[in-house]
């Protein structure tokens, strides 16, 4: 290892203590690995244990030209969340959030403040006493998928009323024109004037239910049900990186490194159904959906689809893990 990069790990290190920062080849596995793809080296990986900590730890890295790959539960299907090959200009470090994990309620749950490393899943149970949930009620919510990574992907497009994951309101870290690490606090709260007040006073909750503003700025995307209906345009209803969607920490897609974000939650249905739909001719599909946009008065929560692999695959794999979701539910899984 040459001295530049034992000097940055010596750095780092000062800031997470020893056992929070990990420099092994098999330690760092866990994290340099993606779930489905995406796997490559790395210098470092951190866990912080709070806010003020990622700053720092930002801090030496901007310093020092070194790649920062900001990581929460690595439940990622795209390989966004992993260094991707060997072949990177500069050493990488991966800052890995989830040991912040607080999740704040604002107006009796109405929306809520999700700090780095926060859940859906943790976010679903903290709203279920209060009749409301989060915009994700998926899947990923059973295998800790954080609520951050939801913001920087705009994940979500399946769900139809609610729209992709969106907010105009976020506190994050970015690299200005001038080569300087700058902290933006668009929260919409009251916090302080220096990334340290910022920082601590918002991990700690200490502001008022004065400090919060309320802002016109949108915490959800509510123009999504719009689009789907418009059945006729010429152009997608999602695609990535769409410019209607790329609002600070919004679609960022990792080019920043976000804090918290400050999100809509949702009135709990009193009651769902679910209709599963089954043909071998996808016309029969395009008809469908065409007639449920265009003429259904209220459209279905969300709509997703089972290519014909992934039914094979279902009917053949993981029953026992159906089995052990539908009788156990998932509040004993680790988050």
């Amino acid at each position: 290892m040459i001295e530049t990069h034992k000097k940055i790990i010596q750095d780092l290190r000062q800031i997470t203590g020893n056992k929070n920062l990990l420099t092994k080849q098999w330690n760092k596995q866990t994290y340099s690995k993606g779930w489905r793809y995406g796997s490559g080296e790395a210098l470092a990986v951190a866990s912080p244990g709070s806010l003020l900590e990622i700053w720092k730890l930002l801090e030496v890295c901007v310093l020092n030209d070194v790649i920062v790959l900001m990581q929460a539960a690595n439940t990622g299907l795209t390989g966004g969340s992993t260094p991707y090959g060997n072949d990177y200009d500069r050493p990488i470090v991966i800052i890995n959030t989830m040991r912040i994990k607080d999740i704040h309620l604002i107006d009796h749950g109405k929306q809520i403040i999700g700090l780095a490393g926060s859940t859906l899943f943790d976010l679903e149970k903290k709203l279920l006493p209060l009749g409301r949930e989060p915009h994700s009620v998926i899947g990923s919510t059973s295998i800790g998928a954080s609520i951050i990574g939801g913001i920087c992907n705009n994940s979500g497009g399946s769900l139809i009323q609610r729209g992709p994951a969106y907010s105009e309101m976020a506190l994050y870290a970015k690299v200005n024109e001038n080569g300087r690490l700058e902290l933006i606090n668009d929260l919409g709260i009251h916090l302080g004037k220096t990334p340290e007040e910022i920082l601590e006073n918002l991990q700690l909750k200490n502001y008022k239910t004065s400090d919060v503003i309320n802002t016109k700025k949108r915490a959800s995307d509510d123009g999504y049900i719009d689009i789907l209906r418009n059945i006729n345009s010429n152009t997608p209803s999602r695609f990535n990186s769409d410019p209607r969607l790329l609002y600070g920490a919004s679609g960022s897609a990792g080019k920043i490194a976000v804090f918290a974000v400050r999100l809509d939650s949702y009135e709990k249905p009193k009651k769902n159904k679910i209709f599963y739909l089954g043909s071998n001719e996808a016309d029969v599909f395009w008809q469908i959906r065409r007639d449920i946009l265009s003429s259904f008065k209220s459209l279905p929560t969300s709509g997703d689809y089972l290519h014909r692999d992934c039914y094979d695959a279902a009917k053949k794999y993981s029953k026992d893990t159906f089995i052990v979701l539908d009788k156990l539910g998932t509040n004993f899984l680790p988050t």
